[in-house]
């Protein structure tokens, strides 16, 4: 029935939009897994949060912007 030119144009057609389809699909999951992948708690139970540093005026070390101080006596934190 559509063993000529238009059915070879057809066959065309659907290779064309499943493999478009499959590489969208496929582009998906992997964009799923990485999402799972950024919640998961790490194997050693800490956060993946970043915090924000900041350098100590007094001895130039880094510390969490919310930290109480750096570990000296005259620590500004």
């Amino acid at each position: 029935m559509l063993g000529g030119p238009l059915g070879k144009l057809l066959l065309l057609i659907v290779v064309i939009a499943a493999v478009w389809y499959g590489v969208k699909y496929i582009g998906r999951v992997n964009q799923i897994r990485e999402e799972q992948r950024r919640r998961a708690p790490r194997p050693d139970g800490r956060s993946r949060q970043i915090d924000d540093m900041a350098k100590c005026r007094v001895c130039g070390a880094y510390v969490t912007a919310d930290a109480r101080n750096c570990g000296r006596a005259d620590c500004p934190f």
